[in-house]
C-alpha cells in the first residue's frame, strides 16, 4: 500500500452501498423536502448566509490579516545568514552612509588610550625616610661607638667609623646640637617630597603605561585611511604621558622621566644632588651620596594611581568621537560572490535596508502591501480551496480551522522572528517538521502534505528566502510526511526526524554541489544545523504526541496499544461484574479487526473500540443475555417498553463511563454508535403483540429505537456489524460454513436497508469484503473438534459424546438474535436483551 493511503483515515466516497438503495433515496429528497428546500439544494447565497459559513470565513479573514501583518512587519529580514556563503554579488541600492561601527569603537578606545593616566603625590615614602634618618641620629647620640649601633640599623644604613665620627662632632656635647641636625635632615626631605624632583611609579603602574602606549600605536593601524578625526592625529614619537594631580593644577610628566621603584641606580643618582649639601654637613663630606643609595633601596613610589578620576576623563573622551562613516554609492558592490556573511557584513546590510526603506515613499510601501497580499492571498485561498475539496470535515468544523490556522500562524510568526534575529534557520525547518508531524498525525499524509507545502512557501515569502531553501524545505517536511504512517512505537517518532534531518542534509549538499561549491567549510556547517533541525523535531513530538491526541480528538496506535491492555481498570471491572460481556467484547473486538483489515480501515481502532463498546452494560450486568446465569433471566417480570429502556440506557451509561475515564472521543464514538438507531426488534415485537391482543394500538417503531447517531466511520460500522453477527450466530444449533455464510449476509443486509450505514461511507464492495471476514473469522471460533473415544460402546452407537476426560463440560446453548429466537419463557438471547 502506498505511503499516503492512511488506514485510519479513508475518503469518504459518495457511491456508498446505503445510499444506492432505492428506499434511503427516497427517504433522503422526502426529508430534503420537508424542510422546504428545492430539490437542487440551497443556493450559494443561502450557503454564505449561514452561520457556519461565516463562522469559516471569520476565520480565513482573521488568518490572512494576521499572516500578512507577520509577513510584512515589523521590518524586512536580511536575504543573507551569518557563516552563510553567498553565491552571487550583493549591490547597494541607494546611495548611504555606513556606520562603522568596528571603526568607531577603535577610535574611541584610541581616544580613551590618548589619556594619561591621573596620579596623585604622596608624602609616605618620604616620612618614612624622614622618620629613619632621625631614629638614626637618636641612635648615634645614645651609643659610644659604632659597634653600640644595633645590627638592623647598621645593616640599612652601612655606618662607618668617620660618619659616626662626624655625626657626634654635628650633635655636640650631651647632643646640643640636636635641633640643627635634625633641621638638616628635614631640608634634606623637603627637597625630595617634590614630585619634579622625585616622581617614582610601581612596576604595575609603569607596565599599565607601557601597555597604553602600545594599545594606543595599534589602534592607528585599524583605522581606516583617510578618516581619522582630527583630534585623534597621530602624537609625536608616540609619546606617553602621565597627569599628576597637583594643587596648582594638573602637570603632566613623560612617562620616560618618570622612575620606577627597582631602578635604585637612577634613584640614587636622581636623589643623591638634592640631598649631598645638607647631609655632608651632618654625616661628613660625601656621606649625602653614600646615604642616597640606601634611601634609593628603601624608598616606595611617590606617585599613586587614581583610577576613578583617570575612567573619568577616558569616557569624556570617548564621548567625543563622532561615529565613523564610509560613504557607499548606488549600484556598488558591498559583497562580493563567495564572501562569508560576518557580523560587519550584515550590520552594512542592514543598514543600507534601513535607508533604502526610508527613501520608499508611502505610494511604494502601499505597493508592496498589495503584492504581498496579492502572493500571500493567492497561497491561502490555493489551501482553503483544497481543505474544502478534499477534506470537507475540516472545512465544515470550525475549531479545527481554527487550530490549524493557529498553529500556522505560530510556525510563520516563529521563523519570521529567528530570521529578524538572524539565526540559522535551521530553526525555521524545526518548526515546519514538527507542524508537518503534527498535521500527519492529526489528519492525513495527503492534507499533511499540502498544509505543509503552504506553510513553505508562507515562511518563504515571510523571511525572504530564496529557491534553494524552498526546495530543501519541500524535501524534508515532505520525507517527514510520507516516512510518518501509523505510530506503532514511541521511536518511530524519532526515526522520522532522522530522515527528515537527513533529507534536508542530502539537498542542501546535493544543492551547494550544483553551485560549484566544492568545500566542505561552505555547506558543511549549515547542512549540519538542518540535519539537527529535523532530528530535534522527532525528540520534540515524544513529548508533544499526548497533547496532540487531546487537542484535535485523535488516538495514535500509541494510545490505542496501551488501550487495549486487559488490565485496563474498566476492562478488568467488566471482567469481574459481567463476565459474559467481557468474553463477547473480546470476540467482537477479534471479528472487527479481521473485518476493518480486510477494508483497509484502522484494525486496531476497530478493536480497541469494541472492547469497551459494551462497558456501559457493567452497571446492570444481570439484565443482558451474555450474563444470565442458570438461575433464570430478569426481563420476566419487566413491561417491554421498561426492558427497552434497561437496555439501551447502557449506551448512555457507557458514554458516561468513558468521560469518568478520559476515553479519548474517538473511543467514545464506538460506544455511541455501534447500535446507531437500530430497533429493539425482540421487546418491540413483545409489545406489538401484548398491545395489539389487548385491543391497543400497535406502538411506533421509534419508541423502540437507540438514540444513535449512526455510524460516522468505517471502524464504527465494522463493530457494529460484527456486533450483531456475533449474537446472531451464537443462537446457531450447528454453524457449518454455508449456515455462518448465510447469516452474517443477513444481518450485513439488514442493518443496510435500515439505513444504519448510510453515514459510514462503506461501499457494496466494503461490505462485501467484511462479510468474507467475518464469515473466515466466525469459522475459526466454531471450528469442528473430533469426537473424544469412549470406553462405553452403548454410548458410541447411541451417537452421544461423552463428558471430556479433562472434566469440561458442555457449554448450554444460548438463543441467537430476535430473528432466530422463539423461546417466549426466555426472551432474548444477546440481540434481544441487547438489540444488537
Amino acid at each position: 500500500m502506498a505511503l499516503w493511503s492512511r488506514k485510519r483515515s479513508r475518503p469518504k466516497r459518495p457511491e456508498g452501498a446505503a445510499k444506492a438503495v432505492s428506499n434511503a433515496s427516497r427517504r433522503y429528497s422526502t426529508n430534503r423536502n420537508k424542510r422546504g428546500r428545492a430539490e437542487n439544494g440551497p443556493t450559494w447565497f443561502d450557503r454564505l448566509k449561514s452561520p457556519q459559513t461565516l463562522k469559516q470565513l471569520a476565520i480565513l479573514v482573521g488568518f490572512f490579516v494576521a499572516a500578512m501583518l507577520i509577513v510584512q512587519l515589523p521590518r524586512q529580514p536580511l536575504p543573507v545568514r551569518r557563516g552563510e556563503t553567498i553565491t552571487h554579488p550583493i549591490t547597494a541600492r541607494v546611495d548611504f552612509e555606513y556606520v562603522d561601527e568596528k571603526a568607531t569603537g577603535v577610535a574611541q578606545e584610541l581616544a580613551a588610550d590618548r589619556v594619561p593616566g591621573v596620579y596623585r603625590p604622596t608624602e609616605q615614602p618620604i616620612t618614612a625616610l624622614r622618620e629613619n634618618l632621625l631614629a638614626l641620629v637618636d641612635a648615634v647620640r645614645e651609643a659610644a661607638s659604632v659597634e653600640d649601633l644595633d645590627e638592623a640599623r647598621q645593616s640599612i644604613w652601612k655606618i662607618d667609623a668617620k660618619m659616626f665620627e662626624a655625626l657626634t662632632e654635628s650633635l655636640g656635647p650631651d647632643g646640643e646640637n640636636l635641633p640643627a641636625v635634625q633641621e638638616a635632615v628635614q631640608q634634606a626631605m623637603e627637597a625630595l617630597a617634590k614630585p619634579d624632583n622625585l616622581a617614582i611609579l610601581g612596576e604595575p603602574d609603569r607596565q599599565r603605561e607601557n601597555e597604553r602606549g602600545k594599545k594606543t600605536r595599534d589602534a592607528y593601524a585599524k583605522l581606516p585611511v583617510g578618516l581619522l578625526p582630527d583630534e585623534l592625529k597621530p602624537l609625536q614619537d608616540h609619546e606617553v604621558t602621565i597627569l599628576v594631580s597637583l594643587p596648582e593644577g594638573g602637570k603632566e610628566l613623560r612617562l620616560q622621566s618618570v622612575l620606577t621603584q627597582v631602578q635604585t641606580g637612577l634613584i640614587r643618582d636622581r636623589i643623591a644632588p638634592l640631598v649631598e649639601r645638607p647631609l655632608d654637613q651632618v654625616f661628613g663630606r660625601g656621606s649625602g651620596r653614600h646615604l642616597a643609595g640606601t634611601m634609593a633601596s628603601i624608598i616606595g613610589p611617590t606617585l599613586v594611581y587614581q583610577e576613578a578620576p583617570t575612567e573619568g576623563r577616558r569616557q569624556d573622551a570617548r564621548g567625543q568621537i563622532l561615529p565613523i562613516r564610509i560613504p557607499w554609492r548606488g549600484n556598488a558592490t558591498l559583497l562580493k560572490a563567495g564572501t562569508e556573511i560576518t557580523d560587519e557584513h550584515l550590520r552594512l546590510l542592514k543598514q543600507e535596508a534601513e535607508v533604502y526603506q526610508a527613501e520608499l515613499g508611502w505610494w511604494r510601501k502601499a505597493l508592496a502591501w498589495m503584492g504581498a497580499a496579492g502572493v500571500v492571498g493567492l497561497v491561502i485561498l490555493l489551501q482553503a480551496g483544497y481543505t474544502w475539496r478534499f477534506q470537507p470535515r475540516v472545512a465544515r468544523s470550525a475549531p479545527r480551522s481554527l487550530i490549524l490556522g493557529i498553529l500556522c500562524l505560530v510556525v510563520l510568526g516563529a521563523s519570521k522572528a529567528v530570521a529578524q534575529a538572524n539565526w540559522p534557520l535551521a530553526f525555521c525547518v524545526f518548526f515546519l517538521t514538527t507542524a508537518a508531524m503534527i498535521v500527519t498525525i492529526a489528519y492525513s499524509q495527503r492534507f499533511a502534505l499540502a498544509l505543509t507545502g503552504a506553510m513553505v512557501l508562507l515562511v518563504a515569502i515571510a523571511i525572504r528566502s530564496d529557491l534553494d531553501w524552498v526546495l530543501m524545505s519541500l524535501a524534508g517536511t515532505g520525507a517527514a510526511v510520507l516516512t510518518l504512517g501509523e505510530i506503532n512505537n514511541r521511536s518511530k517518532l524519532i526515526n522520522v526526524g532522522a530522515v527528515s534531518g537527513l533529507t534536508f542534509f542530502l539537498v542542501t549538499g546535493g544543492l551547494a554541489l550544483w553551485r560549484h561549491q566544492y568545500s566542505l567549510a561552505a555547506f558543511w556547517p549549515t547542512s549540519f544545523m538542518y540535519f539537527g533541525g529535523g532530528l530535534a523535531a522527532g525528540f520534540l513530538m515524544l513529548g508533544l504526541l499526548p497533547f496532540i491526541e487531546r487537542a484535535f480528538g485523535i488516538v495514535t496506535n500509541i494510545s490505542l496499544l496501551e488501550l487495549c491492555d486487559v488490565n485496563q481498570p474498566a476492562l478488568k471491572r467488566l471482567a469481574i461484574e459481567a463476565p459474559g460481556t467481557y468474553q463477547h467484547s473480546l470476540l467482537i473486538g477479534t471479528l472487527a479487526e479481521a473485518a476493518a483489515k480486510a477494508i483497509g480501515a484502522g484494525g486496531l481502532l476497530a478493536r480497541v473500540g469494541a472492547y469497551f463498546h459494551d462497558i456501559g452494560k457493567v452497571n446492570k450486568p444481570r439484565y443482558f443475555v451474555e450474563n444470565w446465569q442458570e438461575e433464570g433471566q430478569t426481563h420476566s417480570g419487566l413491561k417491554p417498553a421498561m426492558s427497552r429502556l434497561v437496555i439501551t440506557s447502557h449506551v448512555k451509561d457507557g458514554l458516561e463511563m468513558a468521560d469518568r475515564l478520559g476515553l479519548p472521543p474517538l473511543i467514545k464514538n464506538f460506544i455511541a454508535e455501534h447500535h446507531g438507531t437500530a430497533l429493539v426488534e425482540y421487546f418491540f415485537r413483545e409489545a406489538e403483540r401484548t398491545q395489539t391482543a389487548g385491543g391497543g394500538e400497535a406502538p411506533s417503531e421509534d419508541d423502540f429505537r437507540y438514540p444513535g447517531p449512526k455510524p460516522r466511520s468505517p471502524e464504527t460500522a465494522v463493530v457494529m456489524l460484527a456486533d450483531a453477527v456475533e449474537g446472531a450466530t451464537r443462537s446457531l444449533k450447528e454453524p457449518n460454513a454455508s449456515r455462518l455464510k448465510a447469516t452474517v449476509h443477513e444481518m450485513v443486509m439488514k442493518r443496510l436497508l435500515d439505513g444504519q450505514l448510510d453515514e459510514s461511507g462503506l461501499t457494496l464492495s466494503d461490505l462485501q469484503r467484511i462479510e468474507e471476514a467475518l464469515t473466515k473469522t466466525l469459522l475459526s471460533v466454531y471450528h469442528g473438534r473430533v469426537p473424544y473415544p469412549s470406553d462405553r460402546p452403548e454410548d458410541e452407537a447411541a451417537g452421544e459424546r461423552p463428558e471430556a476426560k479433562s472434566g469440561e463440560a458442555e457449554e448450554p446453548e444460548r438463543s441467537g438474535t430476535d430473528e432466530t429466537r422463539s423461546a417466549p419463557e426466555k426472551p432474548g438471547g444477546h440481540d434481544a436483551a441487547d438489540g444488537g
